[in-house]
């Protein structure tokens, strides 16, 4: 930035980056000391030399069609850039024989004129100011930006991340009228951590304007979710998804004009369901893990979710008091679902029972009148790599497969699927039919009553013969119009 005066040393003007803040203050020094330090005098025009090459200039002036009572005419400020100006009222005035037009300033020596100098120069370096500030925050800077700025009528703009916050207070209210789960209400909350953290690794700041996300951005926040954060591509579909929500609340409330998800597209995969088979349980069952106390406490915790279908989410809130005996003396679990509070309907079989009955007396367990001492699903999927590691299952455990499991068992073992939804605590029986995954051997024993019941019928089909039959075509009639007789 270069600021041009009259009779300015050129030796002061090339400094590296000259504070414009100070070299106005002291423009003020000598003009009320009568001193010249640096050898210039002010110039009632500044002409403020931008990157673009444009200029913006700043003009006292008096508007002699309003004097006040006095008789002294008011000082507006005239702001010029690129052709287009605005002016601004400085709630000063000045007799008229007392203003040096040239200069913008009184010429009067009292005191009161020395003070409305100062004032003058003031406004200069809040103008000024104002303007580099606009300019590193990369806005839109015209005459009538910089009035409202000085005016303090200029709208901030809508910071990304603090909108997403106050979309996510909307999220749990949603979560505590019951809309959605707690689960969802942490995700959210989950990805404005990470925009924050993007911000500060790529940009090395923790917001920006709303209205500077680019679509550039959005892709580089994309892979940030996928290499930094190791996120799979539904989890990075699904953060990327709630960025969009922000952005389009904030064209819905005009905070952005332009929006960085045009000609995007994001689509979650169809995720795999693993799932164990019975002999891969079985093994899991028998291992011998006495000396291995907390491989211990995590087998027999995915054990029990492999026979009651529950979430990790559903186990960790499991109480005494959501077990109940019937006059049958059978044993229920019923538990509305953390995640859709639906309604889990589910008969304790031998070994979960087993199990409840092993840690009753756990620490744990007494004190917080659990059924299962549960640790942390990040460690417990730790321990459960060790586990198949142990078992020789070539399968990623974790304690999401031990509900895909007890669906898929339940299926292959003739429970009708109205049942398994039920148990697993599912609104629609569509979601029920994703875990329906149905092995070749239950289709085969399934149908062993249809084979044994037609298999034994006798049916004589006798077979084709050698040699093909030829069929001749009958004799078809002439088309065409009939002759005429002569």
């Amino acid at each position: 930035m270069v600021i041009q005066h009259y009779s300015l040393n050129w030796s002061f003007c090339h400094l590296a980056n000259p504070d414009i803040s100070f070299v106005l203050r002291m423009c003020s020094l000598c003009t009320r000391e009568k001193i010249c330090i640096f050898s210039l005098t002010i110039k009632a025009t500044s002409q403020m030399k931008l990157s673009n090459e444009s200029y913006f200039s700043l003009n006292f002036m008096v508007r002699r069609s309003r004097p006040n009572k006095e008789g002294e005419f008011p000082i507006l400020l005239r702001i010029t850039m690129n052709g287009q100006r605005a002016e601004v009222y400085t709630n000063r005035y000045v007799a008229p024989n007392n203003w040096d037009a040239a200069k913008g300033q009184s010429k009067g020596k009292t005191k009161k004129d020395l003070e409305l100098n100062r004032y003058l120069d003031t406004i200069r370096t809040k103008i000024c100011e104002i303007h580099n500030q606009l300019v590193m925050r990369d806005e839109m800077v015209n005459p009538d930006t910089l009035k409202k700025a000085f005016l303090g009528k200029l709208q901030k703009p809508t910071m990304l991340c603090e909108a997403f916050r106050e979309l996510n207070k909307k999220v749990k209210d949603r979560n505590e009228r019951g809309d959605i789960c707690e689960g969802t209400r942490l995700r959210w909350e989950r990805c404005v951590k990470y925009l924050e953290e993007f911000l500060i690794d790529k940009h090395d700041v923790k917001d920006i304007p709303m209205n500077k996300l680019t679509s550039g951005m959005v892709d580089d926040f994309e892979h940030f979710l996928r290499i930094k954060k190791g996120c799979a591509n539904n989890a990075a579909v699904r953060y990327i998804r709630y960025l969009k929500s922000v952005i389009r609340t904030g064209i819905a409330n005009k905070w952005i004009e332009d929006d960085p998800f045009v000609g995007k597209r994001y689509v979650r995969t169809k995720p795999k369901r693993e799932k164990l088979t019975e002999a891969e349980l079985q093994r899991i069952i028998e291992l011998d893990l006495s000396e291995l106390p907390r491989l211990d406490l995590v087998r027999d915790t995915f054990v029990f979710c492999c026979f009651t279908g529950l979430a990790f989410a559903d186990i960790s809130t499991l109480k005494r008091e959501h077990v109940v005996t019937d006059d049958k003396g059978e044993m229920w679990i019923r538990k509305a679902r953390e995640k859709t509070d639906e309604m889990s309907v589910i008969p304790m079989l031998e070994i979960p029972r087993r199990l409840m009955e092993k840690y009753r007396s756990h620490p744990r367990v007494v004190e917080k009148d659990a059924v299962i001492p549960v640790i942390s699903n990040q460690r417990m999927n730790s321990y459960l790599d060790e586990i198949a590691s142990k078992a020789e299952i070539k399968k990623h455990l974790t304690t999401h497969i031990a509900r895909h499991t007890f669906a898929t068992m339940s299926l292959n073992n003739h429970v009708p699927i109205e049942t398994v939804s039920k148990m697993l605590g599912h609104k629609d029986i569509a979601t029920t039919q994703i875990y329906a995954t149905m092995l070749d051997q239950t289709v085969s024993e399934d149908m062993g009553r249809m084979r044994d019941k037609f298999d034994s019928l006798k049916v004589d089909i006798k077979p084709l013969p050698e040699k093909p039959t030829t069929f001749e075509r009958p004799p078809q009639p002439k088309r065409g119009r009939p002759k005429k007789t002569k």
